[in-house]
């Protein structure tokens, strides 16, 4: 018969498996190590989910929002990887959409170059900043996983790069942004600003010497003086 829980052990349990996924990867991540992040006996975290392939799933479930419709029986049963996979594609393009930066390069002329290159940023930089966390798992995970690896590097990731670079292309023809020699670096030199100003300098020995809302406009401020 499947077992009853409050909701909340659930969602501590999810983020518990986010922490040690996210800093070990998919190897080198235990069971017990989820259950000492979760203040659980090594035993019981099976009371959750029936899997270390189960709370994998269950984080990227917490992550994009699955939860929020009901209490799932418990535990949580094993799932083919590819249902997983399928998890983190739908969850990614949901949550990674860019439609400032589509927009964008659907108009031949901005109007308003500098704000329009803001809103690309700060869509990109929010994205980056709210889901950091089960992006960690992702990048950490896809050494182990090659099928993850080539959903989030070679199609996701670069996807947004090329993107990105297309824009800047656009732009630098109409006049607008300066000339690049190679666009798909600077893409990949915004891209990289973003990441580490939104995601990768809390997992820094220097996290607190700055601050959240100053670095989100420096970044900003400085990708556009430095194309505008």
């Amino acid at each position: 018969m499947p077992r009853t829980t409050p909701p909340q052990r659930l969602t501590e349990v999810a983020q518990a498996a986010t922490q040690v996924f996210g800093r070990l990867g998919y190897r080198r991540t235990h069971m017990a190590d989820v259950a000492t992040q979760a203040g659980l006996s090594s035993g019981a975290v099976y009371t959750y989910v029936e899997s270390k392939e189960a709370l994998f799933h269950l984080v990227f479930a917490h992550a994009f929002g699955q939860l929020a419709g009901g209490m799932p029986s418990l535990p949580i049963a094993t799932p083919a990887f590819a249902e997983t996979l399928e998890l983190i594609g739908q969850g990614l393009r949901k949550a990674a959409a860019t439609p400032r930066l589509r927009a964008a390069l659907e108009q031949s002329d901005p109007g308003d170059v500098q704000g329009e290159l803001t809103a690309i940023i700060e869509e990109r930089y929010a994205m980056i900043e709210q889901m950091w966390p089960v992006l960690a798992v992702i990048e950490r995970c896809a050494v182990d996983l090659p099928e993850l690896e080539a959903l989030y590097f070679q199609r996701g990731r670069r996807g947004h790069v090329a993107q990105l670079a297309a824009y800047l292309e656009q732009r630098a023809a109409g006049g607008h942004l300066r000339t690049m020699l190679d666009t798909t670096v600077a893409a990949r030199i915004v891209t990289e600003a973003i990441v580490w100003f939104a995601w990768h300098r809390r997992e820094d020995r220097d996290a607190t010497l700055y601050d959240d809302e100053r670095a989100r406009r420096t970044v900003i401020q400085f990708v556009c003086q430095a194309l505008i």
